[in-house]
């Protein structure tokens, strides 16, 4: 499904969604356990539902899709991005330029078809210099557990067909009031893309946030999917402050779809509420 548009100064941004996928509040790391049952009101064994969206900005003669969704690699529920742009309209060979957040398998292996086909043909695919080499070019040997391993096989697959087509970056801004911000953790170049214009901004802040009923109340929650827990916690803390401050509006790729909302203080954590 396509959901609603954001007007950003000469930029319309419109959430996509590539499905939802099962999960446990299980997969938490390094906290209590009972604290986290508590918060949630769930079991360890709950089924927890996630949304996984994509953002499609468009103007000034781009359309550039953050995120590219999972392909046919997680199972019927998900996948449905290609599907779902074809149903607004929008050709997969009009996509300018794909701006990942990172490159974990529900934000890049969507990148190509079942048969490694490329689903964005002529799309430039820009993604932060540290995250393109820790998930392609580092030795597979380095994987820290077989599920990053197995992570990294499929990111060399995904990129093959694009390996012309690839733009490496550091922070800033890269295309005209869209600006790419490193907010290390998650993963080690997880990266937030802001769209400026007129005085108003967005924040497409990737997987800052995965369960909004845990990590609001608690920031300092974290997951089994981060590589670097500490980090990502610091980066989600930093980005909650920074939003809140400026109450600018953010767009989260687990947020329950469409993901629009602005962050808010509330005790000692936060509150996303709708745009």
């Amino acid at each position: 499904m396509s959901g609603p548009s954001l007007t950003i100064g000469d930029y319309t941004v419109t959430a996509f969604s590539d499905g939802i996928f099962q999960t446990t509040i299980d997969t938490t790391v390094g906290v209590d356990k009972q604290m986290t049952q508590k918060i949630s009101g769930k079991s360890l064994t709950d089924p927890v539902w996630l949304a996984v969206n994509a953002f499609l900005i468009e103007g000034k003669g781009i359309r550039a899709l953050v995120d590219a969704g999972t392909g046919d690699t997680m199972g019927p529920s998900l996948g449905k991005l290609p599907e779902n742009l074809a149903n607004a309209g929008i050709a997969p060979d009009s996509i300018s330029h794909i701006l990942l957040t990172h490159i974990h398998p529900d934000h890049s292996n969507g990148l190509i078809d079942s048969d490694g086909t490329p689903w964005f043909p002529k799309a430039e695919v820009v993604v932060q210099d540290e995250e393109y080499r820790f998930w392609v070019e580092r030795d597979l040997g380095e994987a820290h557990h077989e599920r990053q391993r197995g992570n990294m096989q499929r990111a060399r697959a995904a990129f093959a067909p694009y390996s012309k087509q690839t733009t490496r970056i550091s922070d800033g801004e890269f295309l005209p009031g869209i600006i790419a911000q490193k907010s290390p953790g998650h993963t080690p170049g997880h990266t937030a893309w802001t769209i400026e214009g007129d005085g108003d901004s967005l924040m497409i802040w990737g997987d800052t946030i995965h369960m909004a009923f845990l990590q609001l109340q608690n920031p300092d929650i974290a997951f089994q999917f981060d590589v670097d827990p500490a980090q990502a916690i610091a980066s989600r803390k930093r980005l909650l402050d920074q939003t809140a401050a400026d109450r600018s509006r953010i767009a989260g790729m687990h947020l329950d779809f469409p993901g629009f909302g602005y962050v808010k203080r509330q005790g000692s954590g936060y509150v996303i509420e709708g745009v």
